[in-house]
This record gives C-alpha cells, structure tokens and sequence, in this order.
C-alpha cells in the first residue's frame, strides 16, 4: 500500500507572537527528523523569515507545515496581500527594501532544498521552502494541500510513479475528524488495487466507516484513465485548454454493492497537468496557465487560497508527470 500523504497544520500569522508560535512548531519537527544543529538554525531562519514577511509586508497571512518522507519539512507562507512588483528583482538583490523584504527571500531561497514563489501585484504571494534535513530534494511530479477543519483531516491522498505509470487518488471520507479520516484510511488501503478492481474491492474495505467519495487516476502512454465517485472534482489542463473530469453520483462504503460507475478516459499529452480537488474549495477551480508553470505545492498552495470554502475539509492536489509545463 503507498503511504498516505501527511496533511498540513495551518497557522495564522497577524502578530510578531503569532511568529513564534510557527517557529516553536517546525523545531519540534525538526526534533523528530534530525539532530544536526546547523540545520536546525537553517530552518529556524526561514520559519521566521517567511512568517515575519506576513506580518510587516502583506498584513498578515497564514503558514502551512508538514512533514515529507523521508527528512524534509515543507513550508508554505500564504496571503492575499498587496504582492511583489518585482519578485525577481527582489531575489536577485536589484530591489531595495527598508523592511529587509529582498534579504530575507534570498536568504530563504539560499537554506532552501526547494524554494517557489507566485505572485501577482494586489493577488497576493505564496512562497515555498522544502528544508531537507538530510541531502538535496528534488522537485516532484505532484504536490497537494490538504488542511482539516479539526483534527485529523479527513480529506486524503497518495500517489506513486513507478514504471511510466503515474497513479493518484483522492478521498474525502464523509464529515470531519477521526472518523471521516479512518473511512479516508480505508480506501487507500486499496491503492494499489487496479482501476478495474478498485470500486468494489475499497467499497468492502470501507463497509465498517462511514464512507467516502474518491476518485482515481492513472496515467500512461498519453491516456488518462479514472474512476470518480463522489464529490471529488478534476480537470486535465493543457496549454490549448482545459477538460474536467465526469464523476458519478454515490458515496463508497455506506451499502453491500457499490455505487454504480465506470471508467472513463482523456487525453493527457506531455505537458498538460491533473488538478484534483475535494468539495472543500468550490466546485469551479480553473488554474491560471501562468501559474501551473510553478512548484506544484505552489499551485496548489495558491489553488486552496482562492477557492476554500473554509467550512469543510480542503484538498487540493496537483499533479504535472513529466515537469512543470
């Protein structure tokens, strides 16, 4: 069974305490991860960097941690501020600001394994820094932001990409907390099931929870092929355009025989890129093409801002197999 994705803890950071509460959190991760010191300081840095940006620059925002197997912590700074004129200016060190905005970007892109920003002038920043407490980490070919109302959350996620063929799923076991988690536990236990088994074998495995909607994707050899079952959207976009996915109406797990669903097929030619996301943002999610250019913990980071509801579980997940486009 592939592993499921850690969800993130959110803070919100409006005061210079509200910095140090973040900062006190991802020690404690460090904590966990490595006893190497110099890197403890490295990401105490760009903990505080990032969150005191919310503070003196964008008038406050919001920080999202996780931990990511094996030995890095992602971080993601957040806001719908004023956003940067320059960002490139600002990074390259050409941008003079009293507040010391320029030097601490750089100085997080420096300690940083992973490092992305989008921003747009009055559309707000996200900024990313992976902290590898253990070597280099490479960008990967997804990424997801999955923050819960309460704890746990009851939104999950997995993928893997092993032999030309790249598999993602998405569930939102129904309500909040640790049952809704559990029935999200259940059916990806079945991850690695084929699509044409996954239906029925998942529905049996949840028939003890209180049930989910998921959808599941493969890609291979130009074809995506997936089953959705339940509130949990997607869309293919492309340079030419963008194609959302069908999904059918049920919930997996709450009777003996599966709600009825088959599966469907599109197009995913090099290039193009897969947005999944549960019922926690609103059903019109449409990246800007700009932005799928970037990190795909960026977009989706950017992707759960401009579209969470903020009254339900929020998953959001980001898939470009092959590279950014």
């Amino acid at each position: 069974m592939k592993t499921r994705e850690p969800s993130h803890t959110r803070f919100t950071v409006e005061a210079e305490a509200d910095v140090a509460a973040v900062r006190r959190m991802v020690s404690d991760l460090i904590d966990d991860v490595s006893p190497d010191q110099d890197r403890h300081g490295r990401a105490e840095l760009v903990v505080t960097e990032l969150a005191t940006n919310l503070v003196r620059h964008a008038g406050g925002g919001w920080m999202l941690v996780r931990p990511l197997r094996p030995s890095s912590i992602e971080l993601i700074a957040v806001d719908g501020g004023r956003g940067i004129d320059d960002l490139d200016g600002v990074l390259a060190g050409r941008v003079s600001d009293p507040k010391g905005l320029g030097c601490g970007l750089r100085s997080v892109r420096r300690s940083s394994a992973r490092f992305d920003a989008w921003t747009r002038p009055g559309g707000g920043t996200v900024v990313l820094s992976v902290l590898d407490l253990a070597g280099a980490s490479g960008p990967p070919a997804c990424a997801g932001v999955s923050v819960g109302i309460v704890e746990p959350c009851g939104d999950g996620w997995a993928y893997s990409d092993e032999d030309g063929v790249f598999t993602l799923a998405v569930v939102d076991g129904l309500g909040h907390g640790m049952k809704a988690s559990l029935a999200a536990d259940a059916a990806l236990a079945e991850f690695g099931t084929d699509l044409e088994q996954f239906v029925p074998r998942a529905n049996a495995r949840m028939r003890d929870t209180r049930g989910a909607a998921v959808t599941l994707c493969q890609i291979a050899d130009g074809t995506l092929r997936y089953i959705a079952i339940g509130n949990v959207y997607g869309r293919v976009v492309t340079p030419e355009g963008s194609r959302g996915l069908v999904t059918h109406g049920g919930t997996l797990g709450l009777h003996l025989e599966p709600p009825r669903s088959r599966i469907s097929a599109l197009p995913f030619p090099a290039g193009a890129s897969l947005v999944l996301w549960t019922d926690g943002l609103s059903s019109r999610v449409s990246p800007d093409p700009r932005l799928l250019t970037h990190d795909p913990a960026v977009v989706a980071a950017a992707l759960h801002r401009d579209h969470t509801r903020n009254r339900d579980d929020a998953t959001v997940v980001v898939a470009t197999p092959g590279g950014t486009r």
